[in-house]
């Protein structure tokens, strides 16, 4: 596992493209999100979507890769990626369950699938708590 910072706001983690890896992913989020002054049930919301967020991402990988996790906070507001080299079969649609709870827990998200890499972003504000 490498990290880098990045600036006071967020940090940039390396990871292996793993399932034993996701509680790092929601650890990170988490305490970024607390520093932004989400209350329990906010944090409670974030992990869920780090988990959705990461699943597809684990989905999407190629085996034996890395993926790059960047989370930052700006004004009350956590901007969260999650991006990996994705594997031949990989598709940018999202399935219906995984759509609804991102929908529901953030303010907004995306997935895209260009140049053999996939990525999944999403904001969530304090205040939509």
């Amino acid at each position: 596992m490498s990290a880098t910072g990045v600036g006071a706001d967020g940090v940039v983690v390396s990871i292996p493209a793993q399932s034993g890896y996701l509680s790092l992913c929601r650890v990170n989020a988490s305490a970024i999100g607390a520093m932004l002054g989400f209350g329990v049930d906010a944090l409670d919301d974030l992990r869920l979507a780090v988990t959705e967020a990461v699943t597809w991402s684990l989905e999407s990988a190629e085996p034996g890769t890395r993926m790059e996790l960047t989370v930052s906070g700006v004004d009350g507001t956590l901007h969260f990626a999650v991006v990996a080299q994705a594997s031949e079969a990989a598709s940018a649609d999202i399935d219906d369950l995984a759509s609804a709870i991102l929908g529901a827990m953030v303010d907004e998200f995306s997935t895209e699938l260009e140049g053999g890499r996939s990525r999944l972003a999403f904001t969530k504000s304090s205040s939509s708590e």
